[in-house]
């Protein structure tokens, strides 16, 4: 199959690019000094009760090294800390701070503003069959 600029992988990869760009440039605009992928890192932390750099690295589908590049910025601005497991002294949990947690808030009102501008002229019917499409791809991928 060939891609062009109509098929469904080109549109669907420059979208998500575009989202990416949009709102890393909106965060960059409200002073926010984090990229997409480590806000998309941060929410990660606060479903989780526990989580290490390989569980993350699994989560995000990125290798260990591109996530501990992530981790070393967020914990020089602050915004998570390293804590040793009681059992394993080897392993160490990521966990997000109190400031980290107050960025992610505000990349939160960033994404949910720009949801909303973005989701114009969308029905609620079209983004359900949207969302179910996606969800199909996403269990078709994983066969």
């Amino acid at each position: 199959m060939e891609i062009t600029k109509t098929s469904f992988q080109f549109l669907f990869a420059n979208t998500i690019r575009a989202l990416f760009k949009q709102s890393a440039k909106e965060f960059e605009n409200q002073g926010i000094k984090i990229t997409p992928e480590q806000n998309y890192l941060l929410r990660i932390l606060t479903s989780q009760e526990e989580s290490i750099q390989s569980d993350l690295a699994e989560i995000m589908q990125k290798d260990k090294s591109a996530i501990m590049r992530h981790i070393d910025q967020l914990e020089k601005m602050g915004y998570v800390v390293r804590v040793n497991d009681a059992v394993d002294r080897r392993k160490k949990h990521i966990v997000i701070t109190e400031l980290g947690t107050d960025v992610l808030n505000k990349c939160e009102e960033v994404i949910s503003r720009l949801s909303e501008r973005n989701m114009q002229d969308i029905s609620e019917n079209e983004l359900e069959i949207f969302k179910k499409v996606l969800i199909k791809l996403k269990e078709n991928a994983e066969k």
